[in-house]
């Protein structure tokens, strides 16, 4: 299991009274004895579960498995959290389940022409994993997690404006570039087959695209960490995040897939912060989309920009101390749109009702 996975939506659903067996394919000697094991306890136990659901790729659940569970009648769900840039992860087994609930919408039609039944949400928030946590307000542009890419430039872009920005991490990279890690044959192949896969789709091409177009054009910025404006610390746990997404006048989201920042016309994804950042009580600022406008309120909710100068200017207009008032009012519009509109249990219970397995 991905530990994130029980914090988030496994959480939220055992607290509100659902019950799981988790089952983790990684702790038996091969692929196949944990596919053989699974078929077991599911035949061994027919009518103790409601639903089967899986969010691994086709590596380690096997398609002959989801022929035999389907066999036994169980409901089954798979949820494609990286269906924007990685959806062949999941080709050879998502036409075997019953629905497939992807988190991007951009590649639905190619699952629907590989023949599957698809549901599409975005992420949500766990309320009980994150909370308000109000305390005296920090007065800056805050961002918890790793800068790099577009990130890097963002930042930059808002200490060279003379407008103040706290970074949380223990993996500051001054250089403007990823580490270099010694490859073997087998990274080179792996890396390759990745690019193969990506130029198969419109979205995946305009990865590649960025990707290259970085490398000829060797945009790597380095993060200005001699600003007088820029102040790192290390890296927070969970509760100590909670309290700095409250707190921070202003959370920095980011929303750029990989290099597609360097793009007049960026690939956007959301992600888990996106949800977790109002969730705390968090006032996001971020790019807009369309998609994220018809979650979050501009100006009442979240703070949208659609250009950098905008960026900029909104920045300055939000950090303005006269309106702090604003900010608490508009950090609380937006846990009370997320803790009524963003958890795991109302986009599972929308899962349910699609599954007809709401029980009544």
């Amino acid at each position: 299991m991905d530990s994130w996975q029980e914090v988030h939506y496994i959480n939220e659903l055992v607290v509100n009274g659902h019950e799981f067996v988790l089952f983790d394919p990684n702790l038996y000697p091969t692929v196949s004895d944990a596919n053989d094991e699974l078929l077991r306890h599911i035949r061994a136990n027919r009518g103790k579960y409601d639903l089967f659901f899986n969010a691994y790729g086709e590596t380690l659940l096997l398609p002959e498995t989801l022929k035999q569970i389907r066999t036994l009648g169980l409901p089954s769900l798979l949820i494609c959290f990286d269906n924007l840039h990685a959806p062949f992860m999941h080709q050879s087994i998502a036409p075997l389940f019953d629905l497939v609930w992807l988190t991007s919408f951009e590649t639905q039609a190619m699952f629907e022409h590989w023949g599957c039944n698809c549901y599409f949400q975005p992420y949500a928030a766990n309320p009980y994993t994150f909370y308000p946590s109000f305390g005296e307000e920090m007065k800056t542009i805050g961002f918890v997690g790793t800068p790099y890419g577009t990130r890097i430039e963002k930042i930059n872009d808002l200490v060279h404006a003379n407008i103040d920005c706290t970074v949380y991490s223990d993996k500051v990279n001054t250089t403007g570039s990823m580490p270099k890690i010694k490859k073997n044959i087998r990274d080179y192949w792996n890396f390759f087959c990745l690019d193969m896969d990506l130029m198969r789709f419109p979205i995946g091409r305009k990865v590649l695209k960025a990707k290259y177009y970085k490398k000829i054009s060797r945009r790597n910025s380095a993060l200005d960490i001699n600003s007088p404006y820029l102040t790192i610390n290390p890296s927070v746990s969970f509760e100590e995040m909670n309290a700095l997404y409250s707190n921070f006048s202003l959370c920095l989201g980011i929303t750029e897939l990989w290099d597609t920042y360097v793009l007049s016309c960026p690939v956007h994804k959301l992600h888990l912060r996106t949800f977790e950042i109002p969730m705390c009580g968090g006032l996001q600022f971020v790019s807009y989309i369309d998609e994220l406008a018809n979650y979050f309120e501009d100006g009442k909710e979240i703070v949208f920009y659609s250009s950098r100068d905008e960026y900029i200017d909104k920045a300055r207009f939000y950090l303005d101390g006269r309106r702090e008032g604003l900010r608490l009012k508009m950090k609380k519009n937006a846990r009370y749109r997320s803790e009524h509109e963003h958890t795991w249990q109302n986009r599972f219970d929308k899962i349910f009702e699609v599954m007809n397995l709401l029980k009544h």
